[in-house]
């Protein structure tokens, strides 16, 4: 399989800092697929020393492999406007980091002109320019400006040819299916939370670590406790220790059942999302929690209506499509769920629900990129999937494996399978191929065929 979708970017300027007489004016160059306008946004940042801090660690974030120590090409963030929005995510490069920047309207002054997704340019002059903005400093923010490249003969377009992750990609589906199930647990002072995290080990402990306690006397912990959070890998959250400096806050949100959790700073209306896998060497990537979605369902019927009424939303209300369509809330919000997976939309834990944004790939490539899927369906396509019976609310099949039948029992509480694969992953990195091949042969209504 490639580990990567080749495009050609064209960025029409360098991305710059430049001193002004109103102040520093900050100038992201970025690409898009469509150049309906030439700027997304242009305005003046009201806390450019805060931002300045989080864009300098989001792009550390996307250079940085948590689990080996190995030097990585810099990668571009997503910036995606909306109509009160501004967002900028990316991945660390093991992919076992997600980060997002969520900017609403009274973080800035000025107009979000036109809404759309877009690749964002951090180069090392960019950084270094970034690292001199003071807070007393005015800073005008401007992302866009194709028209440069359009109507100035003189001036430099920059093409270079940039490979999107594979797992960048997958990272992107996967972390909607685990962002829903997050709980807010903390929320704890500035202050505490930088102790909090000065307190983290530097050398890493092979076993998980806690939070617990209350928001204004949390501590860590080696053993788990009513309502606490448990993560591993405290190198991938102290990479906000800068942020706590200025900030108001730190969220810490969990998820027992896959242990994975989310750590955001919150700064004058400014929040830092950092959600972290629920083991160091593993990457968003390869979980596989949206592949029970893609299995099968109603909402293969519904997609294409539900995608017409998402239109740039910051909260995307699964009800009020529902009624547009005519659908059960349970298969719109299935139907996002797989718009998730195909990049159009984003989740925010503190809303509850999806954004609308648009990642720079071929969407029609993504089912593709799910191997266990693919092989769900050649399982099905050679007629190796037979129904055997059912007991009670308990729907049972034989499919045939590698020189072996394995048993699949579809039920409420959870799907089971007899094969190697179940074993050692029992309901924590998604479904088997035989769990899927299983539940699409259901969902047919001919699991014969």
């Amino acid at each position: 399989m490639a580990t990567a979708l080749d495009y050609t970017y064209q960025y029409p300027f360098l991305s710059s800092l430049d001193q002004t007489k109103k102040g520093a004016n900050l100038s992201l160059a970025t690409f898009t697929r469509a150049d309906e306008s030439p700027y997304f946004f242009e305005g003046l940042m009201h806390h450019p020393l805060v931002l300045a801090d989080m864009f300098i660690v989001l792009s550390d974030i996307v250079r940085t492999h948590f689990f080996l120590p190995i030097p990585q090409n810099a990668l571009d963030p997503v910036l995606t406007s909306s109509d009160s929005m501004l967002r900028m995510e990316g991945f660390s490069a093991c992919c076992g980091v997600y980060a997002r920047i969520d900017m609403d309207h009274d973080s800035f002054e000025g107009d979000i002109k036109s809404r759309g997704t877009t690749n964002v340019d951090f180069n090392d002059p960019m950084r270094a320019a970034l690292r001199r903005i003071r807070a007393q400093d005015s800073v005008q923010f401007s992302v866009g400006k194709t028209e440069v490249a359009l109507e100035v003969a003189e001036t430099r377009v920059v093409e270079k040819k940039v490979k999107l992750p594979i797992r960048w990609v997958k990272g992107f589906s996967e972390v909607q299916a685990f962002q829903p199930r997050l709980e807010l647990r903390y929320e704890i002072p500035a202050p505490q939370a930088l102790k909090l995290l000065r307190s983290m080990p530097t050398v890493q402990p092979r076993s998980p670590l806690y939070v617990a306690g209350r928001s204004r006397a949390v501590r860590l912990t080696h053993r788990p406790q009513s309502g606490s959070v448990r993560f591993l890998g405290a190198h991938r959250v102290r990479v906000l220790e800068p942020l706590l400096v200025n900030a108001d806050s730190l969220r810490v949100w969990g998820d027992d059942d896959t242990g994975t959790s989310a750590w955001e700073v919150v700064t004058n209306g400014v929040r830092f999302l950092l959600l972290i896998s629920p083991e160091v060497y593993r990457g968003f990537s390869g979980e596989g929690q949206i592949l029970e979605a893609l299995a099968g369902g109603k909402w293969k019927e519904l997609l294409s209506s539900v995608r017409a009424q998402v239109n740039w939303q910051n909260e995307i209300e699964a009800e009020k499509i529902a009624e547009a369509v005519q659908a059960d809330v349970a298969d719109v919000e299935a139907a996002l769920a797989a718009l998730g997976s195909r990049g159009l939309a984003g989740f925010d834990v503190n809303s509850g629900k999806y954004f609308h944004r648009e990642l720079p790939f071929d969407y029609e490539q993504i089912d593709s990129l799910q191997p266990r899927l693919k092989a769900a369906y050649k399982l099905i396509d050679e007629g190796r999937v037979k129904k055997d019976s059912v007991v009670g609310d308990e729907t049972r099949f034989i499919v045939g494996g590698s020189g072996v039948d394995h048993f699949v029992r579809l039920r409420p509480d959870g799907d089971r399978c007899t094969c190697p694969w179940y074993s050692k992953h029992p309901g924590e990195r998604g479904p088997c191929k035989h769990i899927l091949a299983a539940q699409i042969a259901l969902d047919r209504q001919s699991p014969d065929s």
